[in-house]
């Protein structure tokens, strides 16, 4: 600053420090002001004075000589005034500098024989309150886009639009502001907004983006994520609100037909219920088929409880995946191919599930809340004869005379109700974010005291530290689950087998009072007269009530997730989860239950289990873009330590007193305790890397390498698992027509394993009730190999016209090897049998998926179809050396399964999955032997076809109209064979309506002769006997799977949904897609299985 007294500067004291010489000026200014400050009506003069275009401090020297009085100003001040002009004559002092200063901001005070100039004071404005900034983002089309983010760059603040595509950012001060918005799918977009006195409202319109495959990302094996057009193999995401649209305790139910080349079938469990998912066809005839689950980049354990022996009892069960809440889902990737699961090594071959969860979102606290409640009544139920009657009781079979029905069986099955309501909350800044969830379903299945619930709670905090350097991710889950009495499916405590087969002419409302005082016994009985007729029946009231499970779980799932960022090309992450599940299962036989089953006192097994697994792993990441290349490198390593300890009893006959369920009234001589030790850790050093150029061409290479406590003892106790594929962007390397948007070539080859089974190596030695060690019943099988699938995948993606149609189709071909068999020999060798690993399974086919994401005058219509075909050939079977005499050995078939005239073959040249049943007995000719009674007979086995469809359809729909959204979903499943013990043991008991007809018409015809129906049916049908070639049928077909309807109000919406709507088209009399088991064996086979069920009910979403 320069000071200017008298016309003339003051010079800086350069030698003194600034601060200091600035506080001594303004000092001596302010005495200078004080000893001057009198009135200046002395030098009221007149003053004349006229130049142009002259320096303001020249001017100021001219009024200094003519007035007398010094002039005081900074020089900074005048500098930026320029030159002015002035003409005055006989002016006042103060008209003069008025002139002088007039449309500048300066002012000026005259003192005793001083003029201070200064800068002009602002008037004092009111302070302004912070003000709303609020609005709403749509498309082009008008329609309101969900989730999109919108920023306030300046104050680094943030929220995300509504349902409606609303927005509200409260307290922003007034100034100007740039606000940017964007969401997946469409061009980001930024927006000046200037804050001053009032409510600011702004209109986005965001253009859906014509690079959308391009910048899309999708998340791959091991939680990494690329660019969906890099990835060299097939991925299918889907949303997690697609899974809720109708919503089901187990989410898994709601990928049906949603995704191509996986198969899912749902357990005949009641509520909670297992669920099968194979991708791309069955690979393995011993092993798992089902698909491996991850969470968030971590594999998820089997914790499937279902014990499947035989076909007489199999009790229900849950699994792992079913106890995720499915509100806590934000995507779900299917990988459905080896090459895009191999850096999971030997848990890829059958393909993986990855599940994204939710996690917190910075910007203005939201609240989501849903409501969801179905009610579910059968869907399909066997059809029943209404005019033949038993006689009187103990008379069980309905092969009497006509009698009025009395039998009104379908009363037996209750309303099924499902309740669940789930909450969740996000909230976060920039820096730090968290997110809270809890849910509770609460289930009541159709057979009656059929419950399950479940409670699920989370807890999930994401926040950047060390100037963004490190991202944390801290996950915390808890789980409380019970399934009360699950239906059991086969001979054995099944409340069907006494439903379907009551006599039609006997009053079934009387049984519902089940038990009845015994006065021998001093205690209520079963209320029962007709035994169990070989086939341990039981009032089917008496099995829900006093046969009864329960299932309860604890689990606890914790994981972080650290993520240091080295540089801009390279970080580090790792990772650390512990899953700890803690089971208990208990059955009560109360006395008078069949006593094959429950003993003369009544029966009590129980088990305990506790599982824990471990996993860990740290992931190096490079990604290096240089000119036209860009390089993506992941390596790392990991483990995973599963453990599982089981204690419990079965045949817990109790011993004293009846119906005391303790341990100690078991009877410990009849009793089988154990106790089950199982641990497996599994450790890997893996890598991926991928090579691109010009972003149009991507070379794709990884590897991993895998150690097995499984194998210990084995010749190689680790195994190489590699992959390598390409894909090749055509609309970046060449033009191609107009209406061709993005087009996109990719292929693929890589070899994963699948499980390898405990204690194959080195048996287990058994160590039954009393302590005493019994020998090793199988040999050690120390040449060991895991079972390997190796894979070739190539594939097309297209998108036209803007991205509003795309084509993806996929073909595959992959060989599963060394087959895990047990083959049985003679004690004699001092084993009772020893493993092999021999034969190939094939697996080829087509997946494909097309969508659309258009306009139909004001309707938005976004449909999607999936397809899938797939043909298995077994390739080999056993061809090996024996261990014992060293001699070649061949065996073209195995029996997998086999119950009941039902068999589960796989035999070289045929298919796995395929089925054999026992025909009519005939000739050579093909014509039914007749016995010496004139009666057919059950013949030997005859193929009846495949338990696996040969095609699968499926065609989702969603329209939106103004408020309304419709979704829809239609599937098919064509091809395929089923068959049903169920309907051949009703035609035995004479209770079907087939039975009836027959009689009505004098019997069956056979070989142009009248057979007696009670005759021909009794003799081709039984309980553990059938010719179930008469009970084969086609598993065909079509349904109208998913419907809902909805309403948006404001923040909330308002649905009507339901699930099995319409059976459009079938064969079979029963859903041929329901099965009771989730493993390899009875594959197609119907034993009294819970029927599917028809559900329809209402969600309500409100978002605050």
């Amino acid at each position: 600053m320069k000071l200017l007294a008298y016309g003339k500067a003051i010079p800086r004291c350069w030698h003194l420090p600034v601060k200091l010489l600035l506080v001594m000026k303004l000092t001596a200014v302010l005495m200078l002001i004080a000893a001057l400050h009198v009135s200046a009506a002395g030098f009221a003069q007149k003053i004349t004075l006229s130049r142009k275009n002259a320096p303001l401090g020249k001017i100021f020297s001219d009024i200094q000589a003519k007035s007398g009085l010094s002039i005081l100003y900074d020089s900074k001040l005048i500098r930026s005034a320029g030159n002015i002009n002035i003409d005055v004559k006989d002016a006042s002092l103060e008209e003069v500098l008025d002139k002088c200063l007039e449309g500048l901001s300066l002012s000026y005070v005259i003192m005793e024989k001083m003029i201070v100039i200064r800068t002009k004071a602002l008037p004092a404005n009111p302070v302004q309150p912070p003000q709303i900034v609020s609005g709403t983002v749509a498309d082009e089309k008008g329609l309101p886009v969900i989730g999109a983010t919108v920023y306030l760059k300046e104050l680094k603040r943030g929220t995300l639009t509504d349902v409606q595509g609303k927005f509200s950012l409260p307290n922003v001060p007034p100034g100007k502001y740039t606000l940017a918005i964007s969401s997946i799918g469409y061009d980001p977009r930024e927006e000046p907004v200037t804050v001053a006195d009032q409510l600011v409202t702004v209109q986005i319109l965001l253009k859906i983006s014509i690079n959308n495959l391009k910048e899309l990302i999708v998340v791959t094996a091991l939680g990494i994520r690329k660019t969906a057009k890099s990835v060299t193999y097939n991925v299918q995401t889907i949303s997690g609100s697609e899974i809720n649209n109708v919503k089901d305790p187990s989410l898994v139910n709601s990928l049906t037909g949603k995704i191509a080349g996986m198969t899912v079938n749902t357990s005949s469990s009641g509520p909670g219920g297992a669920t099968k998912v194979v991708m791309r066809g069955n690979k393995s005839i011993y092993g798992n088929n089902n698909a491996l689950y991850v969470v968030d980049g971590i594999p998820l354990p089997d914790l499937f409880t279902q014990k499947v022996t035989d076909g007489f009892s199999v009790p229900g069960g849950s699994d792992g995946i079913a106890n995720i809440n499915p509100d806590d889902i934000e995507t779900i990737t299917a990988l459905t191919g080896a090459s895009a699961a191999a850096l999971y090594g030997s848990q890829a071959a059958n393909g993986v599930i990855l599940l994204t969860t939710k996690k917190g979102k910075a910007g203005k606290t939201a609240v989501n809340y849903s409501f969801n409640a179905n009610f579910s009544r059968p869907l399909l139920l066997p059809e029943f004869q209404h005019t033949y009657g038993a006689g009187a009781a103990p008379s069980f079979q309905s092969w009497g005379a006509k009698e009025p029905a009395n039998a009104d069986t379908k009363d037996f099955f209750q309303t099924g109700q499902s309740y669940t309501h789930a909450i969740n909350i996000s909230t976060g800044t920039e820096r730090n974010q968290t997110y809270f969830s809890a849910a509770a379903v609460n289930a009541t299945g159709i057979i009656p005291h059929n419950t399950f619930d479940r409670y699920n709670f989370s807890a999930r905090n994401t926040s950047t530290l060390l100037d963004d350097k490190l991202n944390l991710d801290i996950n915390v889950q808890y789980i409380s689950q019970q399934q009360d009495n699950a239906p059991v499916q086969g001979q054995y405590f099944n409340s069907l087998v006494g439903v379907y087969l009551f006599p039609r002419s006997h009053d079934f409302g009387s049984f519902k009072n089940f038990e009845k005082y015994d006065p021998n016994r001093n205690f209520a009985v079963q209320n029962w007269p007709y035994g169990d007729l070989g086939m341990m029946l039981q009032n089917p009231y008496w099995v829900v009530n006093r046969n009864n499970n329960r299932m309860k779980r604890d689990r606890f799932i914790a994981s972080v997730a650290a993520k240091y960022t080295i540089s801009s090309s390279l970080s580090l992450l790792g990772r650390v989860k512990q899953d700890r599940v803690n089971d208990q299962w208990d059955a009560k036989n109360y006395a008078s239950t069949v006593a094959f089953l429950g003993g003369v006192n009544g029966r009590y097994d129980n088990s305990k289990t506790f599982g824990r697994q471990s996993y860990a792993d740290l992931i190096l990441t490079f990604n290096k873009k240089m000119n036209d290349l860009s390089l993506n490198v992941n390596a790392g390593a990991s483990i995973q330590d599963v453990q599982d300890n089981t204690t419990g009893w079965k045949n817990g006959y109790l011993s004293q007193f009846a119906n005391m369920f303790t341990f100690a009234n078991v009877d410990f001589t009849r009793f089988a305790p154990y106790d089950y030790n199982d641990r497996m850790q599994t450790q890997a050093v893996f890598a991926t890397a991928q090579l691109g150029y010009r972003e149009m061409l991507y070379l794709e290479a990884s590897a991993r390498n895998e150690w097995s406590s499984a194998l210990a003892f084995t010749e190689s106790r680790s195994y190489f698992y590699p992959s390598i594929g390409l894909t090749g962007i055509i609309s970046e390397m060449t033009q191609l027509p107009q209406a061709i948007t993005f087009a996109k070539v990719r292929a693929s080859y890589s070899e994963v394993a699948n499980s390898i089974p405990l204690y194959i190596s080195m048996p287990t030695i058994p160590i039954p009730n009393g302590g005493a060690i019994q020998a090793i019943h199988a040999r050690p099988f120390q040449e060991m190999k895991p079972e390997r699938t190796s894979s070739f995948e190539a594939g097309i993606d297209l998108r036209f016209f803007d991205d509003q149609f795309s084509i993806s189709a996929t073909y595959y071909n992959t060989h599963t090897k060394n087959q895990f068999f047990r083959v049985e020999v003679t004690p004699s060798v001092g084993y009772n049998a020893y493993f092999i690993n021999a034969g190939n399974v094939q697996n080829k086919g087509i997946e494909a998926t097309a969508g659309y994401n258009g306009r139909i005058g004001n309707v938005n219509w976004n449909p999607s179809l999936t397809f899938a075909l797939n043909r298995n050939k077994v390739v080999e079977m056993l061809d090996y050396t024996d261990p014992f005499t060293g001699q070649r050995r061949t065996q073209d078939e195995f029996i997998v399964s086999d119950f009941a005239g039902y068999r589960l073959i796989v035999k070289k040249g045929g298919s796995y999955g395929d089925i054999y049943v026992k025909d009519v007995k005939k000739d050579d000719k093909g014509v039914i032997v007749l016995n010496d009674k004139g009666l057919p007979e059950v013949g030997d086995y005859i193929k009846a076809g495949n338990a696996n469809p040969r095609y699968l359809l499926g065609w989702n729909n969603g329209l939106t109209y103004q408020r309304f959204n419709l979704n829809f979903l239609l599937d098919a499943r064509l091809g395929g064979e089923v068959v049903s013990s169920t309907e051949a043991i009703m035609d035995n008991f004479g209770v079907s309506q087939r039975t009836a007809e027959a009689r009505d018409r004098g019997g069956v015809m056979v070989n142009g002769t009248m057979v007696d129906a009670k005759g021909y049916y009794q003799n081709l049908t039984g309980a553990t006997s059938s010719a179930l070639a008469l009970y084969t049928y086609s598993a065909t077909n079509i349904r109208l799977r998913e419907v809902s309807l909805g309403y948006k109000i404001k923040n909330a919406q308002l649905s009507l949904v339901a699930r099995n709507l319409w059976l459009i088209y079938k064969k079979a009399p029963y859903d041929p897609e329901i099965t009771a088991f989730t493993n390899n064996q009875f594959q197609g086979y119907d034993y009294f299985g819970m029927p599917s069920l028809r559900n329809i009910g209402v969600n309500l979403k409100v978002s605050f």
